[in-house]
């Protein structure tokens, strides 16, 4: 049911496929044109019904349980053209700032969660952790696990419970690990592939990459992508790159190592029947099985007759989902349906020349396929297929030319149906192995992990995901639900180790795993992989810091006095967390799960006290009146929250909610300017006391003003810029409500504005950056002109922020280049928490120390005296001529300028300015220095 419109619009598909040319079309519209496109595309969006479905209606429909990445699409596409550009970004790693958060003497903080693992498709033993290698004298106890949205990872001892993971260093944080092959005839080599296809585009990759050193440098590799460039027509626009890797395995052909690899392909959308914007599917015309016989040098795709078919008058591969070597050397292969086009799916290939590939057989109605083979026997196979949106096993007993249908494990949580152990899920969560010393024993991954010891006759469940829903009754170990992976010990097969949703699981006994609770541990100490959404940082400064947080799939997170490092979290509120606020002086703090669907917990215990918003803190309709990840922001002076919600009628709204001490009332605000115009980031004043000035960006390029925003007659004032594109991503506050900084959520528009006059007049201020969504923004408030943000790339940073092209830094030291999502300020020793989706938290801390590179120490500037009545004098060692010397007082406001030449010849210089403290910044040539200076 789901392909009949889930592609129903490639059908218009014609052989008259044109090159698409996206600049010329960017170019040829105004910005007013834009913005009416832009609406035109949101408002039809791929994803306008299915990220309003249900969780039970999204599974029915193999989609990711999540809808967070639909809006994100139609918040971070390109306005012009009707979908985001996310491979078009190259990846920038220079970082020559030297003293803000994430510059070479001054590194981001990781604070944690060092308990919590993410999303792991990807688990392996060193293969030379043996012998004389071992290290520590245990064989096979180092490891590696790759998260889908955190980078590779190395434990090296997983048998250790208190064994801590580290990133591999020379690989970016955010690497989207989703395969992985080592070299049968060299096992200092190995690969890895990056993204992952079953999330929709959620983990778009960028390519191969090969270690020749045991895992400890890395190195790209390039495959060239066969087939078609980027190709267009009116309803479909298919970009040309290689995006997914299924999988990768190297074959000895004969002594000779050939790399395999699977590339795959994702609908970069989920169209419904109501399109009018092209439907973007990334890679459909490059993915295939492609080979190299000279260990990745140069790549072919395979096109043999078998694996082609026709489509819109084109041909197209099938793209391989699994690889598998049997027991008498040969290559199998399952494939995976190309999204789409709706071909490829349930197909089972073998050859014994790696050139040639024979269709063995066909499962009917199936669209991922995973295999297993016997390790003794080259005719007996195991199989897990996605059929109908369900998983289902079969087993072949003559190298897959035929498959039987076995029987299913049945879940013992009552809310699996015994025919379907991937709950709906087999598209996201499906795993099939053999012990490789017995081909009568196998294991199936779902929702949880099962072992059978007859080929599939009977199966004992070893792992659950929660005590309820039966699950309680069974005294199976606690594994996070969704399985990706299992791997076993290279020498005790009755050992592995197993990646899900939560992370990595060591097991120490797969045979002991139904009767004890035991067998099998979580292993995820430090491996810090979380996709969190908010986070929220206690303005009080005690003994630690206070954190709370909201998370992809691991809920709420927080933790009360977290020391310098990472730290444990504690689990506040399961399912997806959201919005977070904390308001310590009033002792309490905010939580949001899915939708509009808010808690007022105590703080710091966060024991839940009310359910503000909707009654019963149900995600479920009619609650469901938000997002699904929501806007929202609180009035922490007046304890009043607003998000978003709609009215009756189902126009948008601001609800407000006063909060009080065991209920919250109530109401919506609304207006013309929002009602079809979505907001998408709030900031309540923090100058206006006695009542609530907000500030609103929305998704259609507007910036509203409400002020009484808690009473019940708001006035908006629109004080947008004719300029503005796109979806507003952040606002903030500088140090007045003159000040004004705005970020926008897409590519290919200009993503930052500022204004200092309350928004009569905006500038630009994207200067110099990458073509990428921002989605955070903070002033520094002690150093005028220096900003930080949070960009899809990690951190950047200029200190010439208030010139008319910024020049922007990254500052990712001890970060690197992760999408962060939020930033928040403690403005009482103005500590930053810049929260990530993909690596957790990290803080680092404002001071008057300049960003740049022009620093006293370098240049032996002198300022003297710094205690004054306004007669000051500088000096240098190095010349330094048309030196621009400007000060600032503590409201920011320029006071004095002027223009010198600075040399070994004292500068004297006479500040006619009252009394205080101030700050007198020097710059030259695109370089700074400022230093503090107080006037008696």
């Amino acid at each position: 049911m789901k392909k009949r419109f889930v592609y129903a619009g490639l059908a218009l598909i014609t052989a008259a496929i044109a090159g698409c040319n996206e600049i010329s079309r960017e170019k040829e519209l105004s910005t007013k044109e834009a913005r009416e496109m832009h609406q035109a595309f949101v408002e039809n969006s791929p994803f306008k019904e299915t990220k309003n479905l249900s969780r039970k209606e999204r599974k029915e429909l193999s989609l990711p349980p999540n809808s967070y990445n639909e809006r994100m699409w139609e918040l971070t596409m390109n306005p012009r053209l009707g979908f985001p550009t996310p491979y078009e970004v190259a990846l920038i790693d220079t970082n020559i700032l030297k003293s803000a958060p994430g510059s070479s003497t001054r590194p981001w903080e990781e604070r944690g969660p060092s308990n919590v693992g993410g999303r792991t498709r990807v688990v392996f033993y060193d293969p030379n952790d043996v012998g004389a290698n071992n290290g520590d004298g245990i064989d096979y106890n180092r490891v590696f696990a790759g998260g889908v949205s955190g980078g590779l990872w190395v434990n090296n001892d997983v048998t250790d419970n208190n064994s801590s993971w580290n990133i591999i260093p020379g690989l970016a944080s955010n690497l989207n690990v989703s395969a992985y092959a080592i070299d049968p005839n060299d096992s200092m080599t190995f690969y890895i592939g990056t993204g992952e296809q079953y999330a929709a585009g959620a983990a778009v990759g960028n390519g191969l990459y090969k270690t020749t050193d045991g895992g400890n440098t890395w190195t790209a590799v390039p495959i060239t992508p066969a087939g078609a460039g980027t190709l267009n027509t009116p309803s479909d626009l298919f970009t040309a790159g290689i995006f997914f890797i299924n999988d990768v395995i190297v074959w000895d052909n004969n002594g000779n190592s050939e790399v395999y690899v699977g590339i795959g392909s994702t609908n970069y959308a989920t169209p419904n029947f109501n399109i009018s914007n092209p439907n973007n599917i990334l890679g459909a015309q490059n993915a295939g099985l492609y080979r190299s016989s000279d260990n990745g040098a140069n790549w072919s795709r395979i096109e043999n007759p078998s694996m082609e078919y026709s489509f819109g008058g084109q041909t197209f591969y099938i793209a391989p989902n699994d690889f598998e070597i049997s027991a008498d050397n040969n290559l199998y292969m399952g494939s995976i349906t190309v999204p789409g086009t709706s071909f490829g799916g349930g197909r089972l290939y073998k050859s014994t020349d790696g050139l040639n590939w024979n269709l063995q057989s066909t499962i009917p109605g199936a669209d991922r396929v995973e295999i297993a083979c016997s390790a003794t026997n080259p005719n007996l196979f195991y199989v897990a297929a996605q059929v109908f949106n369900q998983g289902d096993l079969f087993v072949s007993n003559d190298a897959l030319l035929t498959t039987t249908a076995i029987n299913e494990p049945d879940d013992a949580d009552s809310s699996i149906p015994p025919n379907d152990f991937t709950r709906g899920q087999a598209f996201y969560d499906l795993v099939i192995e053999v012990d490789p010393t017995n081909d009568q024993i196998i294991y199936a991954g779902g929702i949880d992990t099962f072992r059978s010891t007859d080929g599939g006759t009977n199966w004992d469940q070893i792992s659950k995901w929660i005590d309820a829903f039966g699950l309680e009754f069974i005294n199976a170990p606690f594994v996070h639900a969704d399985i990706h992976a299992l791997t076993f010990h290279p020498t005790n097969t009755n050992q592995g180790l197993i990646g899900s949703d939560g992370g990595v699981s060591w097991a120490s006994s797969f045979s002991n795993a139904n009767i004890s609770s035991n067998a099998i541990s979580t292993r995820i100490n430090g491996y810090n992989v979380t996709q969190f959404y908010y986070g929220s940082i206690a303005s009080n400064i005690g003994r630690g810091d206070d954190i709370v947080g909201g998370t992809q799939d691991n809920g709420t997170q927080a933790i009360n006095n977290a020391i310098a490092g990472s730290n444990d979290f504690t689990p506040v509120l399961g399912g997806d967390g959201g919005h977070t606020e904390i308001d310590d002086i009033d002792g309490y703090a905010v939580i949001t799960s899915q939708y509009n669907n808010h808690r007022v917990v105590g703080y710091p215990q966060y024991d839940f006290r009310y359910c503000a918003s909707t009654i019963n803190c149900s995600d479920n309709p009619p609650n469901a009146d938000g997002d699904f990840i929501n806007v929202a922001e609180l009035d922490r002076n007046l304890d009043v929250l607003y998000s978003n919600s709609r009215n009756f009628n189902g126009t948008n709204a601001i609800e407000v909610c006063e909060l009080f001490a065991s209920a919250a009332i109530c109401d919506n605000i609304s207006n013309n300017l929002i009602s079809g115009n979505r907001p998408t980031a709030y900031k309540v004043s923090p100058y206006t006391t006695t009542s609530t000035t907000l500030l609103v960006g929305t998704e259609f390029s507007t910036v509203l003003i409400v002020t009484n925003a808690n009473t019940s007659n708001p006035i908006f004032l629109n004080i947008s810029d004719p300029n503005f594109l796109g979806s507003v991503s952040d606002v903030e506050f500088g140090l007045s409500e003159q000040e004004i900084y705005v970020t926008m959520h897409n590519y290919g528009v200009e993503n930052i504005w500022y204004t200092n006059d309350g928004g009569i007049t905006w500038s630009p201020k994207e200067g110099n950056l990458p073509d990428i969504p921002i989605k955070a923004i903070l002033p520094n408030p002690l150093l005028p002109g220096e900003v930080i943000i949070g960009t899809e790339l990690g951190v950047f940073a200029t200190s010439d922020f208030n010139s008319a092209n910024p020049t922007w830094q990254p500052l990712r030291n001890g970060m690197t280049n992760v999408r962060v999502v939020d930033l928040d300020l403690r403005t009482a020793d103005n500590t930053i928490l810049a929260t990530t989706h993909g690596r957790g938290m990290f803080t680092g801390t404002f001071d008057t120390l300049s960003i740049s590179e022009f620093e006293l120490e370098n240049l032996n500037i002198q300022i003297y005296p710094t205690v004054s009545n306004g007669n000051i004098t500088i000096s240098s060692t190095t010349e330094i001529a048309e030196t621009e010397i400007k000060v600032f007082n503590l409201s920011g406001q320029q006071v004095f300028d002027t223009i010198k030449d600075i040399g070994s010849q004292e500068t004297s210089l006479e500040l006619p300015l009252k009394s205080g403290f101030y700050l007198i910044q020097l710059s030259s040539k695109g370089k700074l220095h400022t230093e503090k200076i107080i006037i008696k």
